[in-house]
This record gives C-alpha cells, structure tokens and sequence, in this order.
C-alpha cells in the first residue's frame, strides 16, 4: 500500500517546463496513451464511499502495460506541509492481460461505469514526479511525490504562480462541462481525428485498427 500525495497546476506552458526539467538534469519517461476503465457496483457503492477501482492501460512507442489500481479516502491535511494537497491511498499492481482482467472484475460483479483518455508526458526530478498530462478537455501538470519536495519543485519549475487543483480530472471535466452549459457526462476520451493529430504531435505511432 503506498500513500499517494499530489496537486495539479493549470495552464502551465508544456514547452517552458520541459525546458526546464532538462536543465535541471530531469530524466524524460517519455510519453504515453492512457486508457482508462473505472468500476462500481451497480448501487456506486464504490464512488459514494470515496474509492476508485480503475484498469489503465498506457502504450508508448515501444512497449505497453496495464495496471490494477484501488484507491481508498484518506483524511486531507488542514496544516502542516501537506495542506493544500491531495492525498490518498493507493494500492495497485501490474496485469498481464487487461482483458482477462476485466472478465474477473464483471464476474465479481463490477460493471464499467466510465472512460477516459489522456497522452502523459512523464518526468523526474528530486523524487518527485512530473506528469504533463493532454486531456481531451485541457491540459494539466500534475505533481507527486513528498509534499516538501513538491513545494520546492514548483518554484524550480515556475509553476508556483498558476492555479492549482486537488481535483480529480473528473471532477475538473465536470467544472468544464458546467462552464459550457453540458449536461454531465463521467467518460471524457478523444475522438479518433483529435487522438491521431496528438499522436503525430508527441511521436506515437497511428493507433492499430
């Protein structure tokens, strides 16, 4: 179980912060699709006590994996070092077969609830970690790691001005929605023209049919 402590800065200029991150020596993970299945019961039993059941799935150029991830509330901070951030539980652990796993989960009796979709650009520096995240509905930096180290990160990287977030993208792809006056929707993904005109941006290959 690992214990996971973030915050989302926005508007930040991508270009500006990978400059930066490669002069302060930070070393590149390269950049990924993300997909992204959330589970609950059919009641939201999960969603309405504060937990995620979610099945990723990230492809680089090269390689790909997926990941089982179930994260659990934790109380937020009011003072000290790690006001001001999200935290919370999270245990997870690498899949073999994404669709197989999925198969097991609906047998238990979770049932998908919604999907979404990011491009990640990952970097570290000083333990922290450094994700540029391309959402279909924006795009967002997100920083985890020790919240200390987080704090002196973002002044590094001059992320120290822009607004920040303890949000979960969906509740951020909620905030969107409302601003434009749409009816709620839990799913947020790429159409395939906007996912192919990212993937020639960032490098990826066109995705298989």
């Amino acid at each position: 179980m690992a214990r996971e402590v973030e915050r989302k800065y926005l508007g930040a200029d991508f270009a500006r912060l990978r400059n930066l991150l490669a002069a302060h020596a930070g070393q590149s993970g390269g950049v990924h699709f993300e997909s992204n299945v959330l589970f609950d019961t059919g009641d939201s039993a999960l969603y309405g006590s504060g937990r995620l059941l979610r099945l990723r799935s990230r492809r680089w150029a090269n390689r790909e994996d997926h990941v089982l991830t179930c994260k659990l509330p934790h109380p937020a901070a009011t003072s000290g070092p790690e006001a001001g951030f999200k935290i919370r539980e999270e245990r997870e652990c690498r899949v073999e077969d994404a669709h197989g796993m999925r198969h097991i989960l609906e047998g238990l009796g979770y049932i998908a609830v919604a999907r979404y979709e990011k491009f990640r650009e990952s970097w570290r520096l000083d333990a922290v970690s450094v994700d540029m995240d391309i959402l279909p509905f924006g795009q967002v930096v997100e920083l985890e790691g020790d919240a200390v180290a987080i704090r002196k990160l973002e002044v590094l990287l001059e992320l120290d001005n822009l607004p920040t977030s303890t949000d979960s993208y969906h509740s951020l792809h909620q905030q969107w929605r409302a601003e434009r006056h749409l009816p709620p929707e839990r799913s947020f993904v790429f159409t395939p023209r906007e996912a192919a005109q990212w993937r020639a941006v960032l490098g990826l290959p066109p995705e298989e049919d």
